[in-house]
């Protein structure tokens, strides 16, 4: 019979098959660094979950706490990440168990998800919208025309990627000169650049926070800190599955017209560092409109939310404006 547990109870080499098993392209990076991820240890009383069959993980409901301000206060919040039941033992009631067992451990819940899991999250009175967009650009063309059209494709976007490179360029003219560097040591100095205390509700970016997300981050060397006409930005660098991606993270408080430029000024410098891809995630309706001149594929995120406490609910029911720094959206990229 299966039965649902703390993952730290479990054998780290059993929680590497698990992840190698259920998320095949990040399977490597969850058997490495879960703990990190999941900031086992941080939060006293929140953590991953597993369902086990025997000594077989073949489940998860994984977790990052954060901070969350709402109703003029802060308090424990949990994003709901990496929920997987391996295939024969779906359609159990499985889903719904690991799903209530992780509920219990905050009563304040959130979650991007797909249209699978969203499923199990309703049955609990989730909520759900779709406010948060990924933005993307294909700069280098051969190869995604290529998974569509074959050979031919590939010739068509070689033949395109001239051009696409000139029209991007184009667009981003009179971007800002940028500054950009290593990510600091000063924990606190870089969360005052990131974060902005408001009355809305939102992810708190403190020391800790940062500390966590950016500099103990495995892979911080892809991670860069710019700053433009008084703004800050996290940009991201890497390979994966064979493209080489620029990813915008974050973009810091400040003036409105000075945040939408960090956009043009971020997509300089993907061409200039001959990214294949631009990505960035968010739900701030201002970067969203600047992005759209730029970017060109615009894929909405299903956000859902849930509270024990009615009026934290309702709270979350106006947008929480999230970046793709706050929950795991760039980590899902092998």
């Amino acid at each position: 019979m299966a039965e649902i547990v703390k993952a730290t109870e479990i054998e780290f080499a059993e929680m590497g098959r698990f992840y190698r098993e259920a998320f095949p392209e990040r399977g490597g990076f969850l058997a490495e660094h879960w703990r990190w991820l999941y900031r086992v240890g941080r939060f006293p009383g929140i953590e991953p979950l597993v369902l086990v069959k025997g000594r077989r993980v073949v489940g998860q409901a994984g977790v990052i706490p954060v901070m969350l301000a709402r109703l003029g206060k802060t308090a424990p919040a949990m994003w709901f990440v990496d929920f997987s039941i391996l295939p024969e033992f779906q359609g159990k009631g499985h889903g719904k168990a690991l799903t209530e067992a992780w509920m219990a451990q905050c009563p304040d819940r959130i979650t991007f998800c797909n249209e699978r899991s969203i499923e199990v999250f309703l049955k609990f009175g989730w909520k759900e919208r779709f406010d948060a967009c990924a933005l993307t650009r294909p700069v280098e063309l051969s190869a995604p025309l290529a998974r569509r059209w074959g050979a031919a494709g590939s010739l068509l976007g070689s033949a395109l990627n001239a051009p696409a490179r000139a029209w991007l360029s184009a667009r981003s003219l009179g971007a800002p000169a940028l500054n950009v560097m290593p990510l600091p040591l000063d924990a606190g100095g870089l969360a005052e650049r990131l974060d902005a205390p408001s009355g809305e509700p939102r992810v708190v970016r403190d020391a800790d926070w940062v500390r966590w997300r950016l500099l103990e981050n495995p892979r911080r060397a892809e991670l860069f800190i710019a700053d433009a006409e008084g703004i800050s930005a996290v940009f991201r660098l890497f390979e994966s599955l064979g493209r080489r991606r620029a990813h915008l993270l974050h973009v810091g408080p400040g003036a409105a017209p000075a945040r939408a430029a960090m956009l043009k000024a971020f997509a300089r410098w993907g061409l200039d560092h001959k990214a294949d891809d631009l990505w960035l995630a968010t739900s701030d309706q201002a970067l969203l409109a600047a992005g759209a001149p730029l970017f060109a594929r615009r894929t909405a995120l299903r956000f859902a939310w849930h509270s024990a406490d009615g009026a934290v609910a309702d709270a979350l029911a106006r947008p929480l404006t999230t970046q793709g720094i706050d929950s795991d959206h760039d980590l899902m990229f092998p």
